[in-house]
């Protein structure tokens, strides 16, 4: 059957005897040296994968190792983020993991988010969207005029698995999908009840800023801005510009891989790019969708975007560390969810450099220090 909201596509795989060999020779080392240092960050603080080795840039030229040894794997970063946290009661988790909850709180405090249109759910879910509570409700939904196009993804989950853009519906009944497919509109209707009838959320679908668009295409992408609270004030760790890749409806692995732009947090400005198909520490030299070179242009709306993400985490004031997607759209920015564990692989890869460099660590350290009396280290966790 085919699977028509987003998903980690078919066959795609790594291939680690071509990457030891190509980083070999890049490096000048023998494969007996790559496969060496493998093992011994696998075993270490950061507990990196092979995989995250090649794919997150620790296998470069050039770095020595106490660079090398700064990439945290997948494991590490999630010891990270929890020991960056209080304990999560249930009220807490209900902020950051639902959706559709987590958008009623940052709209109360008056951020800009996504018009939320409906809710598919097998309970009611409270106002604040349409309650779709059957096939019936959203097959109607979906055909009522106005609504078109929209976006909907589940209202619990990351990893933008789940996800899907609805352009319009065809003269035969069908729905065109934002990568340009026409499904049928009952085989649609069955995926989202049988795989998320637990919640699945359709809203306003965002359009990327003129400027931004002329860099990274039509389909939006998100910004990821990571905030830490040391409990003093929000302040901003780190922004990534994510690039979604061609016929793509998300900018996540959750369909063609695309890009991400290393983003200087101050200015705004892009200093890198990384193609997400190729290890990561080589070079991209320009978007793979519009052609445009990026490095040394500025993000639209840069200020705003970060000022609106620090204004969300003050809404989370007991937490130390949140992953806060923003879109910058034509009619300004716009949040539309946040993380409480975000992903540090994105950093890293876009960077080509790890989360505990000298500029970064010393602002997780101090956020550890806030929660290290209530919070025990986590195991893997790569702070004390």
């Amino acid at each position: 059957m085919q699977q028509i909201l987003t998903h980690k596509p078919q066959g795609r795989w790594f291939d680690f005897r071509a990457a030891t060999l190509g980083a070999a020779q890049l490096r000048g080392v023998s494969t007996f040296r790559i496969g060496l240092e493998v093992l011994l960050l696998g075993r270490g603080w950061g507990k990196l994968t092979s995989q995250e080795y090649f794919l997150e840039g620790a296998w470069q030229p050039g770095l020595n190792w106490a660079q090398r040894r700064a990439f945290l794997g997948l494991r590490a970063g999630k010891a990270l983020n929890l020991s960056l946290q209080p304990p999560f009661t249930p009220e807490l988790r209900q902020k950051t993991q639902n959706k559709f909850a987590a958008a009623s709180g940052f709209q109360a405090a008056g951020l800009a988010m996504p018009r939320r249109l409906g809710i598919v759910a097998a309970e009611d879910p409270g106002s604040g969207a349409e309650w779709l509570s059957s096939r019936e409700a959203l097959t109607d939904f979906l055909q009522r005029p106005g609504i078109l196009p929209c976006f909907g993804k589940p209202v619990f989950g990351s990893t933008g698995r789940g996800a899907v853009s609805l352009i319009g519906l065809e003269p035969d009944g069908r729905i065109r999908l934002g990568n340009g497919q026409t499904v049928p509109l009952a085989a649609l209707v069955q995926e989202i009840w049988e795989n998320h009838a637990r919640g699945f959320l359709f809203e306003e679908l965002q359009h990327p800023h003129p400027d931004l668009a002329r860099m990274i295409g039509p389909v939006i992408g998100t910004l990821r801005v990571v905030t830490v609270h040391d409990g003093s004030a929000p302040e901003v760790l780190y922004t990534v510009q994510k690039m979604p890749g061609k016929a793509a409806m998300v900018d996540s692995s959750a369909g063609p891989l695309g890009g991400y732009a290393a983003i200087d947090a101050y200015s705004g400005r892009v200093l890198r790019l990384q193609d997400r198909r190729r290890l990561g520490g080589t070079l991209m030299e320009a978007n793979h969708v519009t052609g445009a070179p990026m490095v040394g242009e500025t993000l639209p709306d840069f200020d705003a975007a970060l000022a609106a993400a620090r204004a969300a985490h003050a809404t989370l004031p007991e937490l130390g560390v949140l992953g806060i997607d923003m879109f910058l759209t034509d009619k300004g920015p716009v949040m539309t969810e946040v993380n409480s564990s975000p992903f540090h692989s994105v950093y890293q890869a876009a960077f080509a450099r790890g989360l505990l460099n000298p500029d970064l660590l010393p602002k997780l350290q101090r956020v550890r220090e806030r929660f290290r009396a209530i919070t025990p280290r986590p195991k893997d966790g790569p702070l004390p």
